[in-house]
């Protein structure tokens, strides 16, 4: 398996969620635990709610690639990554199961007493990675496993830029320089649009408010 040790000024302060993106569990399972795919994660959930921990959350995991969240680069040095068996968007994605759910509301918590890790720090592949990845995806309902990842207070009469309604979201400067549309899509993913476009509708500007606001 691939790992490497984290450096004792880096803890871990982020959950990823994933989904496996490939067509069956033995797939996913024998590449996330193979040391010649370059990739690898601390915990892997099937369709029928088992939890497979593969990585001891002490070591760093291979699961986010390029990445950046707030002000934070390489996300693999600071987080546990969760992967959720699913084919994803290229073989036939599906709506989670109710076992997933369950299993990683359970991890989570878990996680959460652990590490100390705040709600607002356990976010999504395609949140960290935009320009890259759609993972969970819009069928990963977050509102399942008992968690909000927002609370701010919206100062009166002010009106928001769509950036700095960004930034608030949590993307990091870069991206939201260089991939406005890759973040917009992210956004409507955790919102669980059913259509994925870039296009800045007014009801797409009201909901994200209502997201971050509510």
């Amino acid at each position: 398996m691939n790992y490497s040790f984290r450096k004792k000024n880096k803890i871990v302060k982020y959950i990823v969620i994933h989904y496996t993106g490939m067509k069956n569990l033995k797939l996913a399972y024998e590449k996330l635990s193979s040391a010649n795919s370059n990739v690898s994660v601390h915990y892997l959930i099937s369709r029928k709610g088992k939890i497979f921990n593969l990585l001891c959350p002490k070591y760093k995991a291979w699961h986010a690639g390029k990445s950046k969240w707030k002000n934070d680069s390489n996300i693999n040095n600071l987080s546990i990554g969760i992967e959720l068996e699913n084919k994803g968007h290229d073989f036939g994605y599906t709506s989670f199961s109710k076992q997933q759910y369950i299993s990683i509301k359970k991890l989570i918590i878990f996680l959460k007493y652990n590490f100390y890790i705040l709600d607002k720090n356990i976010v999504n592949h395609s949140d960290i990675s935009p320009n890259r990845k759609k993972d969970p995806g819009e069928k990963f309902l977050i509102n399942k496993i008992g968690i909000k990842r927002f609370n701010y207070k919206k100062q009166i009469n002010k009106k928001y830029k769509y950036k700095e309604m960004l930034k608030l979201y949590g993307f990091h400067e870069e991206y939201i320089r260089d991939y406005e549309n890759s973040c917009t899509k992210a956004v409507k993913r955790s919102l669980n649009y059913r259509k994925i476009c870039s296009t800045k509708s007014k009801k797409f500007l009201n909901d994200f408010s209502d997201l971050l606001f509510s």
